[in-house]
């Protein structure tokens, strides 16, 4: 009887051990899914979203507490300082990633707002630009102060506010590029006034005119320059031509810019010049005005970015 118990006692130590070795084969056989598993065990979810039972890791799981596969789980159940709250680390996940979705819908909001920008400038041009006197550009970028029959570097400087002004503030301008100082500079002013007023017919909602100029005259660029953030700019001398019945809305209009340019970049307006004798075709236009973007010493870079500032000055105005 006794012999009977003993020998017992052996086949369920031995059917013990051999369940034991079976559950150890299957539990590292498993490869893949001991990864996906240790991938999940951090998070809980492993266990909430399996569709088959695993027996080796449930034997395992109630016999010693662990996986002897997951050395997390060895650590924490040795080392219990270890223990980190799950649901802590699934909480502190999800809000990093909200937090770079949020990152993500913000840049494509910004990108979006970009393009609709583009996309709803209006049909009406709101500002025309033009030029009487086409070949005045920058000495030190163009090494003259006039390319006779082109146009220059005033006509760069017209082109960057067009860019500036639809880009960055929506509002529809037409640059016109028409030569009008070639072949006859004494008759600058009449061709100009032509294609002013065949502009304006086309266009009944302008806002604005400028005719761009630089000055000349200055042995020292100084006079005409100054530093606007850091950066220098050519300053910006306004022209009022008081020879017409309307000019005081020229003028008013003039005083606005100023006003707005004098909050925004202290400095860049040089003056407001008022010519009793002269028109300059601004009776096209209540609110057309001569700008004399620095003088012939300035380069082409500085009346560029004075060109910029202005362009929010205008935008602020309009």
């Amino acid at each position: 009887m006794k012999k009977q118990r003993l020998s017992a006692y052996w086949f369920m130590l031995l059917f013990l051990i051999f369940i034991l070795f079976i559950a150890t084969i299957l539990t590292y056989t498993d490869q893949e899914k001991e990864v996906e598993w240790a991938k999940n065990i951090l998070t809980s979810e492993w266990f909430m979203q399996s569709t088959e039972k695993n027996w080796s890791r449930l034997f395992w799981q109630n016999i010693i507490g662990y996986l002897p596969s997951n050395p997390y789980a060895l650590l924490s159940n040795k080392l219990p300082y270890l223990l980190v709250d799950e649901w802590v680390i699934v909480e502190q996940r999800e809000k990093q990633e909200d937090y770079q979705a949020a990152a993500l819908l913000s840049n494509q909001w910004y990108f979006s707002q970009e393009k609709l920008r583009e996309m709803t400038l209006p049909e009406e041009v709101q500002v025309i630009l033009y030029h009487t006197h086409n070949a005045e550009t920058y000495l030190p970028t163009d090494g003259v102060s006039k390319v006779t029959g082109k146009n220059g570097g005033v006509v760069s400087a017209g082109e960057k506010l067009k860019s500036r002004l639809e880009s960055n503030y929506g509002i529809r301008t037409l640059h016109n590029q028409t030569i009008h100082d070639y072949p006859d500079w004494s008759r600058s002013y009449h061709n100009s006034l032509n294609t002013i007023n065949s502009l304006l017919k086309g266009n009944t909602d302008v806002q604005a005119v400028f005719d761009i100029h630089r000055d000349a005259g200055y042995t020292k660029k100084e006079a005409t320059t100054v530093m606007i953030n850091g950066k220098a700019a050519a300053k910006i001398m306004i022209v009022i031509g008081a020879n017409h019945e309307h000019w005081q809305e020229n003028f008013a209009f003039a005083q606005r810019l100023e006003e707005c340019a004098d909050k925004y970049y202290p400095g860049l307006l040089k003056d407001l010049r008022v010519v009793q004798t002269s028109r300059y075709n601004q009776q096209a236009h209540p609110h057309s005005l001569i700008l004399e973007i620095g003088s012939d010493l300035n380069t082409q870079e500085e009346a560029d970015y004075a060109i910029e500032c202005f362009a929010r000055v205008i935008a602020e105005v309009l």
